[in-house]
């Protein structure tokens, strides 16, 4: 995957600059350290810099940088999964419910870009008691992709090559929005999250027009 951007380190914490000592600061250090350079190379001491404290003072909220990443990745995919739940059940037919799937997708990882990039990136780093629930939770979510690549198949409204391949292709799509989406850049989040629905549903086969108009303006 590509280098994150700068951007994702929007409201980064101001290093050294006043002392930091609660678990929603730590954890918010931690975020924008692993969103930087990667969950591998962030320590606990890096953690403890940023907020101006010491490493003992990170351990008083916390046992272990896994922790922290463990909170980041569960938290991210219940609110994706969430998501992803509400824009399925927001329509009847399997070609809008693929639609908007990859719309809410999109719209989440453009809004909490960090959450997105550290979710995506550095989940395989957990910690072994850690990574059967994110996996599990990970599993979920592709799984409901691949079932409306199914259904579509079985209603001659979709035809991949292969509902499993085509699942993770559209959700990998959408994963790597967030290392290039800018707020301020020339495409706005409703036009982005737009396009990668009607990507998406292009990948499973769909050939009817949607109807819908991309949003006005960029």
């Amino acid at each position: 995957m590509a280098k994150p951007r700068g951007g994702v380190t929007q409201g980064r914490q101001r290093r050294a600059a006043r002392t930091s000592n609660q678990l929603s600061d730590v954890r918010e250090a931690a975020l924008t350290l692993f969103a930087e350079r990667g969950y591998r190379s962030t320590g606990v001491r890096d953690i403890a810099d940023a907020l101006g404290i010491g490493a003992t003072s990170v351990y008083s909220h916390v046992r272990s940088k896994g922790e922290l990443l463990r909170d980041i990745v569960v938290g991210t995919m219940d609110a994706v999964l969430l998501n992803q739940a509400d824009a399925i059940a927001s329509s009847d037919g399997v070609v809008d419910q693929l639609r908007r799937a990859a719309e809410s997708q999109i719209r989440y990882f453009t809004r909490f870009p960090r959450e997105a990039i550290v979710t995506t990136r550095d989940f395989s780093w957990a910690d072994p008691d850690d990574l059967p629930e994110i996996l599990e939770k990970r599993q979920t979510y592709r799984r409901r992709i691949e079932e409306l690549l199914e259904r579509g198949t079985a209603e001659g409204r979709f035809r991949p090559k292969n509902t499993k391949i085509g699942a993770f292709a559209i959700i990998e799509m959408c994963e790597a929005v967030p290392v290039w989406f800018r707020p301020d850049g020339e495409l706005s989040e409703a036009t982005v999250a737009y396009l990668y629905g009607e990507y998406a549903v292009r990948l499973a086969g769909a050939e009817e027009p949607s109807g819908r108009q991309e949003p006005s303006g960029h």
